[in-house]
């Protein structure tokens, strides 16, 4: 079964996510702040296609937008904002670019959207992808963004946990509590109706932790 790189951050969010859009798939409105940073990324584009790579320290090079990637090994796929082939022989060539809407820090579920955008783009391409770029839009800023191979591992293990969400139908813990207050899924996810609460998060702590100690 194919999952989405989308899928990866939302699962890091909050695993539940990934829950309610397969397993028990729950009505989902789009809100005023999806539209607006849908807005916020065509303007960027458009502002982007005129200005140099500077900011990525980047000399020279091409760049694309909305490129379709994918990973056969992992059954992954996504569309990343921006690519940049600098058409360099030796080293890194290829450099993913992921913009985002935010007057946050760069947060674990995007950097690690990066990864999984890198992991496609060395499968697509045999080549490596060790470095990327968080542009946040709001401070008009790029953060380079180091890809270690640790964090490509757990992206893999994340593909695993994700699909036996799906496929067992497995309902997982919420991610943390502090986040459940302005989350759309709040309320779907009340577990005082759950039965045996206290054994069922015992469950879900030991399958979580056999999952993520494999080898």
């Amino acid at each position: 079964m194919s999952i989405t790189i989308s899928d990866i951050k939302q699962f890091i969010y909050c695993p539940r996510v990934i829950y309610y859009s397969y397993v028990e798939p729950v009505p989902r409105k789009v809100t005023f702040k999806m539209e607006y940073s849908r807005s916020q990324h065509y303007e960027l584009n458009q502002r982007e296609k005129r200005r140099s790579l500077k900011r990525y320290n980047l000399l020279e090079g091409k760049r694309y937008y909305g490129v379709p990637v994918s990973s056969t090994i992992l059954n992954l796929n996504g569309k990343l904002d921006i690519l940049v082939d600098t058409e360099n022989m030796e080293g890194q060539r290829y450099f993913p670019i992921e913009c985002k809407d935010t007057d946050q820090k760069v947060q674990k579920n995007i950097l690690y959207q990066l990864v999984a955008y890198a992991l496609c783009i060395e499968e697509m391409t045999n080549t490596p992808v060790q470095k990327g770029y968080i542009y946040i839009i709001p401070e008009e800023k790029a953060y380079p963004v180091i890809i270690t191979e640790s964090q490509k591992q757990y992206i893999r293990k994340v593909t695993t946990m994700i699909r036996k969400i799906i496929h067992d139908e497995y309902y997982p813990d919420p991610r943390s509590n502090k986040r459940c207050w302005d989350c759309e899924f709040q309320r779907y996810c009340n577990d005082c109706d759950l039965p045996n609460t206290i054994s069922l998060k015992e469950r879900n702590r030991t399958i979580v932790q056999e999952l993520f100690n494999k080898s």
